[in-house]
């Protein structure tokens, strides 16, 4: 094969090792192999009959490597999936704790589910927020009719509000 125009053949070693430092030698294997027997016909970048130029040769043999490590990756995976030997766990304090929480989280989750399935709607505590948003519903003028369910759910408002506020003065008393 015949060097690309522009590269001094004294100097092919230099250039081409430069470009090809770092890069595995399983993929430089594939690649000439690939050359040689003409798999890259369709490929712009390569003439048939001429060595690729430095970065074009670098980047296919790192595109065979990619191929060949991942092969490889895969192989390691079944052969410890055969032996039976677990992965490894990070059982460090940071993930420990956001396993905790993601727990505690989910689980509190799934009990609000199974009640609303089965009926039971869960008290939640009046927060301050929710009670000045309330307060300030309370404050709006009232529709021209309404009904008992309303007067019902404004009863249960104004008793959830009053209690949240007890609370809250009872908490800041002590």
């Amino acid at each position: 094969m015949s060097l690309p125009q522009g590269i001094d053949p004294q100097k092919f070693d230099v250039i081409y090792g430069y470009a090809l430092d770092g890069v595995p030698s399983c993929g430089l294997t594939i690649a000439t192999q690939k050359l040689i027997k003409g798999d890259y016909a369709g490929n712009p970048d390569i003439l048939l009959g001429m060595i690729p130029k430095p970065p074009i040769l670098a980047a296919l043999a790192k595109q065979e490597a990619r191929a060949a490590r991942e092969d490889l990756a895969r192989k390691r995976e079944i052969a410890s999936a055969m032996k039976g030997v677990a992965p490894e766990v990070d059982r460090s304090p940071e993930v420990m704790a956001r396993v905790r929480a993601r727990l505690a989280q989910f689980r509190q989750d799934h009990e609000e589910a199974k009640a609303k399935e089965r009926g039971i709607v869960v008290h939640e505590p009046m927060s301050p927020e929710k009670a000045e948003y309330w307060a300030k519903i309370k404050e709006l003028p009232d529709w021209w009719e309404v009904g008992a369910e309303q007067m019902a759910f404004r009863r249960k408002i104004e008793a959830e509000v009053s209690e949240a506020r007890t609370d809250d003065e009872a908490s800041h008393a002590a």
